[in-house]
């Protein structure tokens, strides 16, 4: 597992694509402090800023990494060495969850971090609530990494990384289903441990923007992203300990 890791940290975080994958939301970042610096405004808020946009992101750049490990056939070659199926598995995954921190920390150390110091935060500034809004955000990211890694390691192309960016939009839009359902405990589920409306969620508890406390719960969510990790990733190793790679 360790040589593992340590061919997949070179291999993932010394590229193009993670350098650009998370190169992106660093340049924005830097933008929004920017701004906030021109318009003497401040950074209170902008760890929420790209949230909505990061599960897509996460899709990108995990996700072509590990079609590429099929593409040139790495994973084939990893198995015929002697590995597990298993630990290739794992060693991607916790992979592409140490980047899904990466960028997302990057990030808050230029919008949160620099900003801070750069343009200050306002006197009604409430960093207890902003510091357990960033740890929910990071829950839900490592959710959305999670089904990236497994959609990603039961296809073989690159439909996986197509489902996964795509995969904040999907759920998304699957709100419509509540249009059709008429139960209560039903649509207070599907809030609650629907990813995409957790983000909004966690944007508007964090900001201090009214939501029924009733019917939304954020505690929720730590529990349910350690859930879906759980499931997707004993669904994601069965599912590619059967897979016949050629």
């Amino acid at each position: 597992m360790l040589n593992l890791l340590s061919v997949n940290f070179r291999r993932a975080f010394l590229r193009k694509r993670f350098i650009i994958g998370g190169g992106f939301p660093c340049a924005i970042g830097l933008l929004i402090v920017y701004l906030a610096y021109r318009t003497d405004g401040n950074v209170d808020y902008a760890p929420f800023f790209m949230t909505g946009f990061l599960p897509m992101l996460i899709g990108i750049t995990a996700g072509l990494y590990i079609s590429q490990d099929y593409t040139t056939n790495t994973i084939r070659n990893k198995i015929i060495n002697g590995h597990s199926r298993t630990s290739i598995y794992l060693s991607n995954f916790i992979t592409s969850m140490v980047g899904t921190f990466i960028i997302y920390g990057v990030y808050l150390l230029l919008t949160f971090g620099l900003g801070s110091l750069v343009t200050g935060v306002s006197s009604d500034f409430d960093g207890e609530r902003t510091f357990k809004g960033i740890l929910l955000v990071f829950c839900i990211m490592f959710t959305f990494t999670s089904i990236t890694v497994m959609l990603c390691m039961i296809n073989s192309g690159v439909s996986g990384t197509v489902i996964s960016t795509l995969m904040y939009m999907i759920l998304g839009m699957s709100s419509l289903v509540i249009v059709f359902v008429d139960n209560d405990l039903f649509k207070e589920l599907f809030v609650n441990l629907n990813p995409t409306f957790q983000i909004d969620t966690v944007s508007e508890y964090a900001t201090g923007a009214e939501y029924s406390e009733e019917n939304i719960h954020i505690s929720w969510i730590p529990i349910s992203s350690i859930a879906y990790i759980i499931l997707t990733t004993v669904i994601g190793i069965s599912v590619f300990n059967k897979k016949d790679i050629k």
